[in-house]
């Protein structure tokens, strides 16, 4: 599975390798970005298109990334509590256990005495 996961991460590289490769003109190519608003306007000096792709990129990243943090900390803290539930339970056990021992009832004890 891993030499799997290996060649298609291999393949996606080389993907995106031809792709930038093949239209470096297109990704250097300069372009503004202009921002009009009814009661402002703003325009940023010429930037390659790459910047962009990248900012937006990153952009990206951080929305999921803290779009995702709350569940991450909902996760660790549910962790957190199961964990100490088991701690409790297993010191329930060993107290149990070093109880004198008591006598049950088996089954072929009850159909015995019947």
């Amino acid at each position: 599975m891993k030499s799997l996961k290996l060649v298609l991460l291999s393949l996606v590289v080389v993907f995106l390798l031809v792709v930038v490769l093949q239209n470096v003109p297109v990704f250097m190519e300069k372009k503004v970005f202009r921002l009009d608003l009814l009661v402002w306007k703003n325009e940023t000096p010429p930037i390659p298109l790459s910047l962009y792709f990248v900012g937006f990129f990153v952009v990206g990243l951080l929305i999921s990334f803290f779009g995702g943090l709350r569940e991450r900390l909902k996760a660790k803290n549910e962790i957190k509590n199961h964990l100490e539930t088991i701690h409790k339970l297993e010191e329930e056990i060993k107290v149990l256990k070093t109880l004198p021992g008591q006598k049950e009832n088996t089954p072929s004890e009850q159909t015995e005495n019947a």
